[in-house]
Order: structure tokens, then C-alpha cells, then sequence
């Protein structure tokens, strides 16, 4: 039957992405996008139908319409016939994914502060709690959320897969949110290690969660641009702890600051728990359990339009077991390229030449050990903000590669640095480097690992696949903090500098050979290249 109603792409609070032709002389009826619409059929119409005069169409139906009665395959219909469903492009599809990505960067944000807040609060809550004497006690305070990082970033894949993105993200809330309030307000060792043991649940979950979900809800254009804003999140994070510590520098110390900074850790968290109940969840996720039309209903909410996607993809889409993904010969270049980069990223030296950034800045003659943590953090920032701009241009490719081959030339002079320390260029030289490491690492090495393990996975595979990336890279950052200094012992600062300068390089030869280009490609094209098709 034709109808004499079109249809054009533009936003609406009741059917996102779709808005009705009124000089179409039918009347159409707005109607939220899993409500029922009611179109009126023009005479003409009428004429040709015993059907009754309102039609209900759900987001299937309206598919349905939309080919029935489209001018190609209806020989009566005129000019204006036909529902058509379009995706939205440019601003129009960047603004729908802004807010889901804000709010799931909230994870990124509480991520970021729990790994920087322990650093300036550490010799006064340990002072608090009855260790400032124990070396080994301090150390368990830092290690011990790395160290439920570890756990968590394994089991959170599958808990994803098995109950959804949103659901495993208000986990990761709730463990970030006690953790938080339990190490404010802990009296004694065992407290502390509970509460930052919880705290790293929360992370290590997030650490897979927020890029999984936000490369899910993303346009296939604007992936790059969002999927940066997560390690933004962390940079920003970082930065909020480290300011945040500043109190404790003072002459007038509160000695008891520290708690009120483990307070404010709980705010984001409890924002990222209010805040799920109004994102959409995963469409991909709901077509791996079969919800199709609620995906659909997604699609247009986030898109102007399903994804075209059909109820025969069932058994691609359904979660993989652990032992089909990794004995799947289609899924080795993405486990073999994921947990890789995550190593070399590692093994390339940032966490340990953030840690030894303090003495470097000293011997610049910055005094203040907060203030060149402050200082660093921003350089990272910014790196991460202009890698913002360019991850849809240049692609991701060209950044990790270019990245680690900076890092390189920077380690290189440290280790220069470090060999001749009476030069009179030493210090600035090393300065220069570890600043300039930081940044180049905030626009590459930073935000591309993270970004490509959201991306490179096929659906069914892609939360365990995203567990063995995290697993890699939370195995390989506790590995670095435990084995750096005894390392600068027993071989020198250069030589440990010449060893990332090398990992950095390998880094470089990687990216350059195996990785693959994912810039404004679909997330089923990324997943047809990395099989081979």
C-alpha cells in the first residue's frame, strides 16, 4: 500500500534520528521509538486497501515499509512516498554519542585518581594507620590495587559478555564507591589493603569496560575522537589526584587532608552509577543475546537508523567460550596483537620514567616533587588532546608507530643523560626528554593500545579478548613497579633507559608490520581484515 509520507534524519526527543515530511498530505503521529506509530493513508491510498485505516509499524515494521513502499518498488508511488531511515553523519551522529561517552569516561576519571592519589597521601596516612616505619606496609598500600587490577581485568570480559555492559560498569561503580569510603576512613593496615583491593576491582574493570562500551556506541567516523576521550579520562584523573595532594605540601598541613582525597575519590563513582540508568546498553551486546529489536531501537536512538543487522546473525554474534577464543584460528592475530602492544607499551618504560621524573626535575631545579608530577600530567594531557584531533585523520596506525619511534629518540637521551651525569647538558637534556617522552606518549602509546583492543575483536570474542589485553597490561605495569629500581641497582640508569629505548623500537617495527589501519572502518570490517577476508 503506498503511503503519502516521507521521511527525513534529524533529531527528536521522542524518535531520535527521525522526523516526518508535513508537506506530505497523510498525518503522521509521533511516538517514542518502541512505541506504536499510527499513519493516516491518503485517498489515494485508501483506495487501493481494505486494510484498516491506521497501520501500527514498530522499528522492524517501519524497515519493512521503508522497502515496500519506496518509490523503487512501488509503480504507483509518487514523489514523497515511503518511510526511509537514514544514519546521521558528521556533528549530527558526534553529538548522539557525547553523552553515553561522558558518562562512561566517569570510570576513566575514577581510574585515573585512584592510581595518583596514593602518591602525595601515602606518608601521611601511613603515619595515620600506624606504618610510617614499615617500608613493606607502605609498598602493599600502592601494590595492592595493581594487584586486584590484575584479577579483575581478567574476569571482566565475561562477566560483560554474560550481563551486559551497562550492569558490569554499575559493578565496577559500586567496588570503586566502597573502596573509596573504606579507605577514607580506615584505621589500621588491614582496612586500607581492603579498600584499595576494592578500589582495584573497580579499576581493573573499567580499564576494559569504558573503551569496550564506548567503541559500541561510537560512529564508525567518530571512533577515534571518543575512543581517545577514555585515556583523556585518566590523564584528567591523575591530574585531579595530584591537585588534590597539593594541600598536604603546605607549611600548615591538615595531616588528616588524606581522607577528605579519598573522599572525593567516591564522587565519580557515584556519578558513573546514577548516571548508567540513563545510557543506552550496548547494541552490539544485545544482539549477542538476541535482542534485536531492542538493538534496533538503540541504533536509531544513537545512529537515525538500525544497523540492518538481522536475527541470522545469532550464532555469530553469541559469546564465545574461553577455549573457542583462543583456539579459533581467526581470533590469533587480534590476541596476538592486543596483549602485545600492551607489553611493549609497558616494557617501553612509562610507568618507571613517570616514577623517576621527581629526582629528573630536581635536577632541573624544580624543587617541589607534586609540582613535576602536576607538570607531567598536563604534558600528557595535552598530548592525549591533540591525539583527540588526529586519531580520525591520520588514523591510528601512523600515531602508535610515530609514537614509539619518539620514544625511542627520548629514552636514548636519557640513558645519554644518565651515562655522563657531570656534563653541564644533563640535566636539561633529561628534562627535555622526559617531558617530551610524556607528551609523545599521550599522542600515541598512550590512547592507541586501548583504543585498538575495543576494535580489533570480533563480537563474540571481544570481552575475553579485551580481558588478555588488560591482563597483559596490568601484569606488566605491576612487573615494572616491582622490578625498576632493583634494576637501576644492579645495571644503571642508562642501561635500564637504552632497555625501553630498544622495547620502544621494537614498538615501532610492530606497529609498522603487523598492526593494522581501523580509521573509519565498521567494527564488522575490522573483524573481516583481521580474519583475512
Amino acid at each position: 500500500t503506498s503511503m503519502r509520507a516521507a521521511c527525513v534524519p534529524r533529531a527528536s526527543p521522542f524518535t531520535p534520528g527521525v522526523a516526518f515530511d508535513r508537506s506530505a498530505r497523510g498525518r503522521v503521529t509521533r511516538a517514542p521509538a518502541r512505541a506504536v506509530m499510527f499513519v493516516k493513508p491518503t485517498r489515494r491510498a485508501a483506495s487501493n486497501t481494505s486494510s484498516s485505516m491506521m497501520m501500527p509499524t514498530t522499528i522492524h515494521q517501519r524497515s519493512a515499509l521503508t522497502r515496500a513502499s519506496s518509490p523503487s518498488s512501488s509503480p504507483d508511488a509518487g514523489e514523497g512516498d515511503g518511510l526511509v531511515l537514514r544514519k546521521l553523519e558528521g556533528r549530527a551522529a558526534l553529538a548522539r554519542a557525547v553523552f553515553p561517552v561522558a558518562v562512561a569516561c566517569l570510570g576513566g576519571v575514577s581510574f585515573g585518581y585512584h592510581l595518583g592519589a596514593v602518591n602525595p597521601a601515602l606518608e601521611h596516612l601511613a603515619r595515620d594507620i600506624g606504618v610510617a616505619a614499615d617500608v613493606g606496609a607502605k609498598a602493599s598500600v600502592v601494590s595492592s590495587l595493581l594487584f586486584a587490577c590484575i584479577f579483575s581485568a581478567f574476569a571482566a570480559g565475561g562477566m560483560a559478555d554474560r550481563f551486559g555492559r551497562k550492569a558490569t560498569l554499575t559493578l565496577a561503580a559500586a567496588a570503586l564507591g566502597v573502596g573509596s569510603a573504606a579507605c577514607a576512613s580506615a584505621t589500621g593496615l588491614s582496612a586500607m589493603l581492603l579498600g584499595r583491593a576494592l578500589a582495584g576491582v573497580g579499576v581493573g574493570i573499567v580499564s576494559i569496560l569504558v573503551p569496550m562500551y564506548i567503541s559500541e556506541v561510537s560512529p564508525d567516523e567518530h571512533r577515534g575522537v571518543l575512543g581517545s576521550a577514555n585515556q583523556l579520562s585518566i590523564g584528567a584523573g591523575i591530574l585531579c589526584a595530584m591537585v588534590a595532594g597539593l594541600p598536604l605540601q603546605s607549611a600548615t598541613v591538615n595531616p588528616t587532608w588524606w581522607r577528605t582525597m579519598f573522599w572525593i575519590a567516591s564522587v565519580p563513582a557515584i556519578a558513573l552509577g546514577a548516571l548508567l540508568r540513563a545510557v543506552p546498553e550496548s547494541p552490539a551486546w544485545l544482539r549477542s543475546r538476541g535482542k534485536f529489536q531492542e538493538a534496533d531501537d538503540v541504533d536509531v536512538r544513537l545512529f537515525g537508523a538500525p544497523s540492518g543487522e538481522s536475527a541470522n546473525a545469532t550464532g555469530a554474534k553469541t559469546a564465545a567460550s574461553w577455549a573457542d577464543t583462543l583456539r579459533n584460528r581467526n581470533n590469533r592475530r587480534a590476541i596476538l596483537t592486543g596483549p602485545t602492544l600492551f607489553l611493549i607499551q609497558q616494557f617501553a618504560g612509562i610507568n618507571a620514567i613517570i616514577y623517576f621524573s621527581t629526582s629528573i626535575f630536581e635536577g632541573a631545579g624544580v624543587q617541589s616533587g607534586v609540582l613535576a608530577s602536576v607538570l607531567v600530567c598536563v604534558v600528557n594531557i595535552l598530548g592525549s588532546v591533540i591525539a583527540t584531533g588526529l586519531l580520525d585523520k591520520m588514523g591510528r596506525k601512523p600515531l602508535l608507530a610515530y609514537s614509539f619511534l619518539g620514544m625511542t629518540a627520548c629514552c636514548l637521551g636519557l640513558a645519554a643523560s644518565a651515562a655522563f651525569p657531570a656534563s653541564a647538558l644533563a640535566p636539561s637534556l633529561s628534562l627535555v626528554a622526559v617531558v617530551g617522552y610524556v607528551f609523545i606518549f599521550g599522542m600515541g602509546a598512550g590512547p592507541v593500545p586501548g583504543l585498538l583492543s575495543s576494535e580489533i575483536f570480533a563480537p563474540a570474542v571481544r570481552g575475553k579478548g579485551m580481558s588478555l589485553c588488560f591482563l597483559s597490561h596490568w601484569l606488566f605495569n605491576f612487573f615494572i613497579g616491582q622490578g625498576f629500581l632493583p634494576a637501576v641497582e644492579s645495571f644503571g640508569a642508562s642501561a635500564v633507559y637504552a632497555f625501553f629505548a630498544a622495547f620502544s623500537f621494537i614498538g615501532y617495527v610492530f606497529a609498522q608490520t603487523y598492526v593494522i589501519e581501523t580509521k573509519g572502518k565498521s567494527l564488522e570490517q575490522i573483524s573481516a581484515e583481521m580474519n583475512g577476508k
